[in-house]
């Protein structure tokens, strides 16, 4: 039996990838508001997890990129981004497991956040989907998300030596990753959940 057309569940791994991501931050900032000295583990134990989606996230990636089992140019604008992630979620595991500093993939994640902004506005622009403002919003929410990765990796990185009152605007960074991600996730799942009836029907 021949494997293509696996649209559908990229797009719930994505989301799922979003709410571990969510998960996993949310866990070690509730860790630490409550003055735990442990809060680091939630971060390590994470890593697994993280590490386990974000491999798959770039094998297939990879694969699709290769075998092209979407139409034309959808190859392109949904694989690329998809590699982007799965790279992204590797280097979030590897730090958090090796005890390596988040900024450096934070910073890469910012990079790869403008470009998947770039692919969204262009793909839109084309009119490269049946879902053309679901498909821009959830580029463009993970982007946003992916960019302010950056400074909450600071914030993971300098939580040991900060106190409760830090600045304010940490915080507001913290809520935009936040909502930003939730959202992104949110509508991956629907755009998935969408192309499941098409996608069912277009294996041989």
């Amino acid at each position: 039996m021949v494997f293509i057309d696996n649209l559908a569940y990229s797009l719930f791994a994505i989301s799922v990838a979003g709410f571990l991501l969510l998960y996993t931050f949310a866990s070690m900032y509730l860790a630490y508001r409550k003055r735990s000295k442990d809060y680091s583990t939630y971060l390590k134990g994470g890593s697994i997890p993280l590490a386990i989606v974000g491999a798959y996230l770039v094998v297939m990636g990879l694969w699709g990129q290769f075998v092209w089992p979407l139409p034309g140019s959808y190859n392109i604008l949904f694989y690329d981004p998809f590699v982007s992630f799965g790279l992204i979620m590797l280097a979030f595991a590897a730090a958090a497991r090796m005890g390596g500093k988040m900024e450096y993939a934070g910073f890469m994640a910012l990079l790869f956040g403008v470009m998947v902004i770039i692919y969204g506005i262009q793909g839109y622009g084309i009119g490269l989907t049946q879902e053309p403002i679901a498909l821009l919003a959830m580029y463009f929410f993970y982007g946003v998300a992916a960019i302010f990765a950056f400074p909450v990796s600071l914030i993971a990185d300098r939580m040991p030596g900060l106190k409760p009152g830090f600045w304010k605007g940490w915080y507001v960074m913290l809520g935009i990753f936040f909502v930003s991600l939730l959202i992104a996730s949110l509508l991956a799942g629907y755009i998935g959940a969408l192309a499941i009836p098409a996608h069912l029907l277009s294996a041989p």
